[in-house]
């Protein structure tokens, strides 16, 4: 058994073998479940030109019509959601797993979905190369026995001027997870390959009743009021990797692929870590700090923050992109000088009734909400956004700071798909 102490399974499976363990686990756990309700909305550009102003596109916008999405590793819902937040565009949902797919097929048809096609196939085995615009991959790569072939393939399949969205566990997070993993595998008997059957009854006793005050008990109370397929995804999935920033930097360089910036997402919202940044009392500290590289600066905040820093959720590019990527310090700099008008649209549930089938409700919900955002600093500056003056021109005007790290703070509040509150203006 590897005792590496980022991953959870014996280093003589191959990819092939892993394929056939995650097929049979997410078949029996049907994870992330069927969500209650589905968005669609009524401007299908909003997403487009949300993803346009959060990526830097000021001038000239990448995405919109025709368009051509990857969700790879796609599971039950997600390309369900892309289909729907991009109506004009083409999504091609990926899995290992024939039922994710087919739920995601079922709900497909519910909804009438034209614009999404579910394949099953591995991530170490597609035969895409440089067709989509927009690669989607999230919380899958590191399920993998070797992630940088999956990764490789994900970077294979984008076009070159493309935007892949990645995410991959944060080592910080995953120190309980990880160790109750291997603990089970070691009490299951299972130390080369998982055995859910023998591993389930005795994960369910511990989270029932843990024996010691510890960190590992506080995290297994949390489990008690998740459903089992969450539970099961947190305590008993056969193969995981975890990162740091630096270990993840070092993965996607060896995969032609590059850092933009950081994707903030529901997650992190939920815990409110979203703050890649540290701010020092002493002027030295900070000086030293402020003036290394984004991703240096990245890696020192996720070893300092270590469990409260963000989730390793970020946009990336190829290597080989044919014209200028703006870093992460870039586009905060670039948003100073950029007009802005509020953005909005309003959008509808595809509500899950008693029987299973998806019914849309009547109710319009305004998009963005609440409709202006809840932090004081960055609701003043989405009122006065009417495309006149830039960001700059209006933080001044109203006497706030322009500082590097309330200008990153701002643009994740206002102009990110996170927090979709303003969109570029455009001439």
């Amino acid at each position: 058994m590897s005792e590496n102490i980022q991953f959870n399974i014996a280093d003589a499976l191959d990819p092939s073998d892993v394929d056939q363990i995650n097929n049979a686990f997410y078949s029996r756990f049907n994870y992330p479940w069927v969500p209650l309700f589905l968005p669609s909305y009524d401007d299908p550009t909003f997403w487009p030109k949300m993803l346009n102003t959060e990526l830097g596109y000021w001038d000239q916008p990448r995405f919109g019509e025709g368009m051509k999405i990857w969700v790879g590793g796609c599971g039950t819902n997600q390309a369900v959601l892309t289909a729907l937040k991009f109506p004009g565009a083409t999504v091609v949902g990926s899995d290992v797993s024939i039922a994710s797919l087919n739920t995601a097929e079922a709900v497909s048809k519910q909804l009438g979905l034209t614009n999404l096609t579910l394949r099953a196939e591995s991530l170490n085995a597609t035969p895409y190369d440089e067709e989509f615009d927009y690669v989607i991959c999230t919380g899958v790569i590191h399920h993998n026995a070797d992630p940088s072939g999956p990764l490789r393939n994900l970077m294979r399949g984008m076009k070159r001027d493309g935007v892949l969205e990645l995410m991959v566990y944060n080592y910080y997070h995953r120190v309980q997870t990880t160790a109750f993993q291997k603990a089970i595998r070691i009490l299951g008997g299972s130390l080369d390959r998982p055995d859910i059957d023998r591993e389930l009854p005795l994960a369910m006793q511990m989270v029932a009743q843990f024996p010691v005050d510890c960190q590992m008990k506080t995290f297994l109370e949390i489990q008690q009021d998740l459903p089992e397929a969450a539970v099961a995804d947190s305590l008993l999935q056969p193969v995981e990797y975890s990162y740091t920033v630096r270990s993840l930097g070092d993965l996607a360089k060896g995969c032609n692929l590059r850092f933009q910036s950081y994707c903030l997402n529901q997650f992190d919202k939920l815990s409110g870590n979203t703050d890649w940044f540290m701010r020092f009392e002493t002027p030295d500290l900070q000086t030293r700090y402020d003036t290394l590289p984004t991703e240096e600066r990245m890696q020192i905040t996720n070893l300092l923050r270590a469990e409260t820093s963000p989730m390793l959720w970020f946009y990336m590019h190829r290597q080989d992109h044919p014209g200028p990527v703006l870093t992460q310090g870039a586009l905060d700099a670039g948003f100073l000088e950029q007009r802005f008008v509020q953005a909005s649209t309003r959008s509808r549930n595809h509500l899950l009734k008693g029987e299973g089938n998806y019914v849309l409700a009547d109710q319009e919900i305004p998009c963005p909400a609440p409709m202006v955002p809840v932090d004081p600093i960055a609701a003043q500056v989405f009122r006065a956004c009417d495309g006149q003056r830039n960001i700059a021109a209006i933080l001044r005007d109203i006497g706030l700071s322009a500082e590097p790290h309330e200008a990153a703070r701002l643009r994740l509040l206002l102009a990110s798909c996170g927090h979709p509150y303003l969109h570029i203006a455009r001439p």
